[in-house]
C-alpha cells in the first residue's frame, strides 16, 4: 500500500516552527509527500527551494497574495487541503495519507503501527497527540475542557476524507480507535521560543481565529509565560523520549534542561 504525506508552512523561520523536523519524520515515513509553502515572506520558501532535500519530497509555492486572500479559522484548512489536492496530483493513486502540522512531529516508534493500520483497510485512525507545555519533557494532563487543543485526533485517512474547521483534525466517519495510542505525535507549538510565541499566540487569535482581540494574559510579559494558563499539577513528565527528529530542536531552546532519561 501506498502512503502519502501532507504538511503546509507559512513563516516557518520567523514563527519558529520545527518544521525541518517535520519534513524529515514524513519523508522516513512515507513513499512521497507534499510540503506547500502558504507564501512565506520570512526566507521559509527559499530554505525549502534550496536545502530541503529528499527524494520523495514534492514542493509547492504559493504566493503571498493567496495566504492573505484567506480568513478566518478555514484559513488553516484550505492550505492543508490544498496540499492534499496538490499531492493526488502527483499520487492519484494513494491509498493512505497522513497529516501533520509545522509544528508537530510524529513519533518514530509510530511508523510500523501506520503500516499495520493500512493493512486493516479502515477509512481513517484516530491519533494520539501528546501537547508539550512549559518545555519539551512535559505534557499537559488535565481534562477536555481545559485542553488548548485536543489530543485524540484523526491524521490518518484514505485520501477521500478531508481536513476540516481549523484543520486539527481530518473528517471521516467511522474511524478505527485501535491504534489511538500507537500512532503518537508530539506538539511542540507551545515550546517554542517564548519570545516568538507570544507574537504567534496574538497573530493566531486576531488574524486566524478573528476573536476582536487577544488574550489580555498575552500583554503581562514580553514573553509567552505557560503558568499564566497551567501550573505543575496539570503537567506531567513525557513517558518516551522525544521523537528523534526533535531532540536537537529541543535542546537548542532548552539548552539549561537535561532530557529525562528512559529505561
Amino acid at each position: 500500500m501506498t502512503l502519502g504525506g501532507t504538511l503546509f508552512i507559512y513563516n516557518g523561520i520567523s514563527q519558529d516552527y520545527c518544521w525541518k523536523e517535520a519534513i524529515a519524520c514524513l519523508c522516513d515515513l512515507c513513499d512521497i509527500v507534499l510540503v506547500l509553502d502558504a507564501g512565506s515572506t520570512d526566507g521559509t520558501a527559499n530554505a525549502l527551494k534550496r536545502e530541503i532535500e529528499h527524494d520523495n519530497l514534492l514542493k509547492v509555492f504559493c504566493d503571498n497574495a493567496e495566504w492573505e486572500s484567506q480568513k478566518g479559522r478555514e484559513k488553516l484548512n484550505y492550505f492543508t487541503n490544498m496540499a492534499l489536492d496538490e499531492l493526488l496530483d502527483d499520487s492519484p493513486h494513494i491509498d493512505y495519507y497522513i497529516n501533520l502540522q509545522a509544528d508537530e512531529c510524529l513519533h518514530e516508534d509510530s511508523f510500523p503501527f501506520i503500516r499495520q493500520a493500512m493493512e486493516t483497510g479502515a477509512e481513517g485512525f484516530l491519533t494520539r497527540r501528546h501537547n508539550l507545555w512549559r518545555d519539551p519533557y512535559h505534557q499537559l494532563n488535565v481534562v477536555q475542557s481545559r485542553k488548548p487543543c485536543s489530543t485524540e485526533i484523526i491524521r490518518l485517512a484514505k485520501p477521500t476524507h478531508r481536513s476540516v474547521g481549523d484543520a486539527e483534525s481530518l473528517e471521516c466517519a467511522p474511524y478505527n480507535l485501535d491504534f489511538l495510542d500507537k500512532i503518537e505525535i508530539f506538539h511542540l507549538g507551545f515550546v517554542r521560543d517564548p519570545y516568538i510565541m507570544k507574537k504567534k499566540a496574538i497573530a493566531m487569535q486576531e488574524e486566524v481565529f478573528q476573536m476582536g482581540q487577544h488574550d489580555k494574559k498575552l500583554d503581562l510579559s514580553d514573553r509567552f509565560e505557560w503558568d499564566h494558563y497551567f501550573n505543575d499539577s496539570d503537567l506531567i513528565p513525557i513517558r518516551k523520549p522525544l521523537p528523534k527528529y526533535v531532540t536537537k530542536w529541543a535542546l537548542q531552546r532548552y539548552p539549561n534542561l537535561t532530557p529525562p532519561t528512559f529505561k
